[in-house]
Protein backbone atom coordinates (compact mmCIF):
# COMPACT_ATOMS: atom_id res chain seq x y z
CA UNK A 1 0.00 0.00 0.00
CA UNK A 2 2.95 2.29 0.50
CA UNK A 3 4.24 1.99 -3.06
CA UNK A 4 1.49 4.15 -4.69
CA UNK A 5 2.16 6.95 -2.21
CA UNK A 6 5.90 6.64 -2.83
CA UNK A 7 5.37 6.76 -6.58
CA UNK A 8 3.10 9.80 -6.16
CA UNK A 9 5.69 11.65 -4.04
CA UNK A 10 8.43 10.91 -6.56
CA UNK A 11 6.18 12.12 -9.40
CA UNK A 12 5.34 15.34 -7.55
CA UNK A 13 9.01 15.98 -6.76
CA UNK A 14 9.99 15.39 -10.39
CA UNK A 15 7.21 17.68 -11.61
CA UNK A 16 8.27 20.45 -9.22
CA UNK A 17 11.88 20.27 -10.37
CA UNK A 18 10.86 20.19 -14.02
CA UNK A 19 8.78 23.35 -13.53
CA UNK A 20 11.54 25.07 -11.57
CA UNK A 21 14.02 24.25 -14.32
CA UNK A 22 12.14 26.59 -16.68
CA UNK A 23 12.60 29.58 -14.38
CA UNK A 24 15.31 32.01 -15.46
CA UNK A 25 18.46 31.47 -13.44
CA UNK A 26 20.55 34.25 -14.95
CA UNK A 27 19.47 37.19 -12.74
CA UNK A 28 21.81 36.29 -9.93
CA UNK A 29 24.17 33.91 -11.75
CA UNK A 30 25.28 36.13 -14.65
CA UNK A 31 26.99 39.55 -14.50
CA UNK A 32 24.58 42.39 -15.31
CA UNK A 33 25.65 45.77 -16.76
CA UNK A 34 23.37 48.54 -15.48
CA UNK A 35 22.65 52.21 -16.06
CA UNK A 36 20.82 54.55 -13.66
CA UNK A 37 18.88 57.13 -15.73
CA UNK A 38 17.49 59.24 -12.85
CA UNK A 39 20.94 60.47 -11.79
CA UNK A 40 20.91 62.69 -14.90
CA UNK A 41 18.03 64.61 -13.28
CA UNK A 42 19.70 65.03 -9.88
CA UNK A 43 20.88 68.49 -8.77
CA UNK A 44 24.34 66.87 -8.64
CA UNK A 45 23.85 65.22 -12.03
CA UNK A 46 25.93 62.25 -13.14
CA UNK A 47 26.07 59.76 -16.00
CA UNK A 48 26.07 56.56 -13.98
CA UNK A 49 26.68 52.91 -14.78
CA UNK A 50 27.57 49.79 -12.85
CA UNK A 51 27.88 46.04 -12.84
CA UNK A 52 26.32 43.37 -10.65
CA UNK A 53 28.54 40.31 -10.13
CA UNK A 54 27.23 37.07 -8.61
CA UNK A 55 29.08 35.47 -5.70
CA UNK A 56 29.73 31.71 -5.40
CA UNK A 57 26.57 31.41 -3.33
CA UNK A 58 23.87 32.28 -5.91
CA UNK A 59 21.75 34.03 -3.27
CA UNK A 60 24.33 36.83 -3.00
CA UNK A 61 25.85 39.36 -5.37
CA UNK A 62 27.95 42.54 -5.30
CA UNK A 63 27.02 45.63 -7.31
CA UNK A 64 29.46 48.46 -8.01
CA UNK A 65 28.45 51.76 -9.62
CA UNK A 66 30.40 54.81 -10.73
CA UNK A 67 29.15 58.13 -12.11
CA UNK A 68 30.57 61.42 -13.36
CA UNK A 69 28.80 64.70 -13.95
CA UNK A 70 29.36 68.36 -14.81
CA UNK A 71 26.95 71.28 -14.64
CA UNK A 72 27.57 71.97 -18.33
CA UNK A 73 24.99 69.21 -19.00
CA UNK A 74 22.80 69.75 -15.94
CA UNK A 75 19.09 69.88 -16.83
CA UNK A 76 18.42 72.71 -14.33
CA UNK A 77 19.33 76.19 -15.65
CA UNK A 78 19.76 77.61 -12.12
CA UNK A 79 22.43 74.99 -11.39
CA UNK A 80 24.33 75.87 -14.57
CA UNK A 81 24.22 79.57 -13.65
CA UNK A 82 25.08 79.24 -9.94
CA UNK A 83 27.72 76.49 -10.24
CA UNK A 84 29.17 76.69 -13.78
CA UNK A 85 32.33 74.76 -12.83
CA UNK A 86 30.94 72.04 -10.59
CA UNK A 87 32.10 68.45 -11.12
CA UNK A 88 30.52 65.45 -9.41
CA UNK A 89 31.80 61.93 -8.80
CA UNK A 90 29.50 59.29 -7.32
CA UNK A 91 30.36 55.75 -6.18
CA UNK A 92 27.99 53.11 -4.78
CA UNK A 93 28.92 49.66 -3.47
CA UNK A 94 26.15 47.22 -2.61
CA UNK A 95 25.89 43.69 -1.20
CA UNK A 96 22.66 41.94 -2.17
CA UNK A 97 20.81 38.93 -0.85
CA UNK A 98 18.05 37.47 -3.04
CA UNK A 99 15.15 36.08 -1.04
CA UNK A 100 12.72 35.18 -3.81
CA UNK A 101 12.74 34.33 -7.51
CA UNK A 102 9.98 33.46 -9.95
CA UNK A 103 9.21 33.71 -13.65
CA UNK A 104 8.76 37.50 -13.43
CA UNK A 105 12.01 38.34 -11.66
CA UNK A 106 13.70 38.30 -8.27
CA UNK A 107 13.38 40.22 -4.99
CA UNK A 108 16.32 41.22 -2.81
CA UNK A 109 17.56 43.02 0.29
CA UNK A 110 20.77 45.09 0.14
CA UNK A 111 23.27 46.94 2.30
CA UNK A 112 24.87 49.91 0.53
CA UNK A 113 27.62 52.48 0.96
CA UNK A 114 27.60 55.61 -1.22
CA UNK A 115 30.31 58.24 -1.63
CA UNK A 116 29.84 61.49 -3.55
CA UNK A 117 32.30 64.29 -4.20
CA UNK A 118 31.52 67.76 -5.56
CA UNK A 119 34.36 69.99 -6.78
CA UNK A 120 33.43 73.69 -6.98
CA UNK A 121 35.34 76.73 -8.26
CA UNK A 122 33.82 80.13 -7.56
CA UNK A 123 34.55 83.69 -6.46
CA UNK A 124 34.32 83.99 -2.68
CA UNK A 125 35.36 86.46 0.02
CA UNK A 126 38.10 84.64 1.93
CA UNK A 127 39.24 85.69 5.39
CA UNK A 128 43.00 86.11 5.71
CA UNK A 129 45.18 85.87 8.84
CA UNK A 130 42.23 84.67 10.93
CA UNK A 131 42.61 83.99 14.66
CA UNK A 132 39.19 82.30 14.70
CA UNK A 133 36.26 81.98 12.25
CA UNK A 134 34.90 85.39 13.34
CA UNK A 135 38.11 87.47 13.55
CA UNK A 136 40.19 87.96 10.41
CA UNK A 137 42.71 90.66 9.52
CA UNK A 138 41.01 91.28 6.18
CA UNK A 139 38.94 89.61 3.47
CA UNK A 140 40.03 89.08 -0.10
CA UNK A 141 37.92 88.10 -3.12
CA UNK A 142 39.52 85.19 -4.92
CA UNK A 143 38.77 81.99 -6.80
CA UNK A 144 38.19 79.30 -4.20
CA UNK A 145 38.22 75.53 -4.71
CA UNK A 146 35.69 73.78 -2.51
CA UNK A 147 35.26 70.07 -1.96
CA UNK A 148 31.98 68.58 -0.72
CA UNK A 149 32.39 64.96 0.47
CA UNK A 150 29.24 63.00 1.23
CA UNK A 151 29.05 59.50 2.73
CA UNK A 152 25.79 57.57 3.10
CA UNK A 153 24.72 54.15 4.32
CA UNK A 154 21.42 52.57 3.24
CA UNK A 155 19.43 49.43 3.87
CA UNK A 156 17.43 48.75 0.70
CA UNK A 157 15.01 46.37 -0.89
CA UNK A 158 14.06 45.95 -4.51
CA UNK A 159 12.81 43.76 -7.30
CA UNK A 160 14.36 42.96 -10.68
CA UNK A 161 11.72 42.50 -13.38
CA UNK A 162 12.57 40.40 -16.42
CA UNK A 163 11.82 42.37 -19.60
CA UNK A 164 13.44 39.96 -22.06
CA UNK A 165 16.04 37.16 -21.99
CA UNK A 166 18.72 39.85 -21.85
CA UNK A 167 17.14 42.92 -20.24
CA UNK A 168 15.73 43.62 -16.79
CA UNK A 169 14.32 46.54 -14.84
CA UNK A 170 15.55 46.91 -11.26
CA UNK A 171 13.38 49.01 -8.88
CA UNK A 172 14.71 49.82 -5.41
CA UNK A 173 14.08 51.96 -2.34
CA UNK A 174 15.81 52.30 1.00
CA UNK A 175 16.48 54.35 4.13
CA UNK A 176 19.68 55.26 5.90
CA UNK A 177 21.96 58.01 7.20
CA UNK A 178 24.29 60.44 5.47
CA UNK A 179 26.94 62.94 6.56
CA UNK A 180 28.70 65.75 4.71
CA UNK A 181 32.11 67.38 5.02
CA UNK A 182 32.86 70.64 3.17
CA UNK A 183 36.51 71.66 2.80
CA UNK A 184 38.31 74.71 1.46
CA UNK A 185 40.88 73.11 -0.84
CA UNK A 186 42.56 76.38 -1.86
CA UNK A 187 44.20 77.68 1.33
CA UNK A 188 44.42 75.73 4.55
CA UNK A 189 43.51 77.33 7.89
CA UNK A 190 41.73 80.25 6.26
CA UNK A 191 38.08 81.19 6.63
CA UNK A 192 35.51 81.66 3.89
CA UNK A 193 32.91 84.38 4.31
CA UNK A 194 29.43 83.46 3.10
CA UNK A 195 26.06 85.16 3.20
CA UNK A 196 23.53 83.86 5.69
CA UNK A 197 21.86 80.78 4.25
CA UNK A 198 20.22 77.62 5.60
CA UNK A 199 22.88 75.01 6.32
CA UNK A 200 20.48 72.06 6.29
CA UNK A 201 20.27 71.96 2.50
CA UNK A 202 23.40 71.65 0.35
CA UNK A 203 25.69 73.78 2.55
CA UNK A 204 28.88 75.11 0.95
CA UNK A 205 30.52 76.59 4.05
CA UNK A 206 33.48 74.54 5.35
CA UNK A 207 32.50 72.25 8.19
CA UNK A 208 30.88 68.93 9.03
CA UNK A 209 27.15 68.37 8.74
CA UNK A 210 25.07 65.43 9.89
CA UNK A 211 24.43 62.63 10.25
CA UNK A 212 20.97 63.15 8.76
CA UNK A 213 18.23 60.83 7.45
CA UNK A 214 18.66 59.69 3.85
CA UNK A 215 16.24 58.27 1.29
CA UNK A 216 17.31 56.27 -1.77
CA UNK A 217 14.74 55.61 -4.50
CA UNK A 218 15.06 54.80 -8.20
CA UNK A 219 15.63 52.14 -10.82
CA UNK A 220 18.32 50.57 -13.00
CA UNK A 221 18.11 49.27 -16.56
CA UNK A 222 20.16 46.09 -16.89
CA UNK A 223 21.73 44.01 -19.65
CA UNK A 224 22.77 40.43 -18.86
CA UNK A 225 26.23 39.31 -19.97
CA UNK A 226 27.26 35.80 -20.94
CA UNK A 227 25.07 32.90 -22.08
CA UNK A 228 21.51 32.54 -20.88
CA UNK A 229 21.36 29.53 -18.62
CA UNK A 230 18.55 27.46 -17.16
CA UNK A 231 18.76 24.57 -14.80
Amino acid sequence: MKKPYLILLVALWAGFNAGFAQRPDSLNRQPIIKITPLTLFDLDNTVQAGIEIPLPNPKYSVQQEIGYGHTSFNVFPTEREEYPNKETWRFRTQLRMYYRQNRNGAGYFAAEYMFKKNSLREWRAQGMDCTNPWQCAYFENRIVNLGRFLSAYHIKMGWQYILSPRMNLDFYWGLGLRSLTVRNLSVENETLFTDDEPVWFRPDSPGRYGPAPSLSLGFHLGWLLGPIQVR
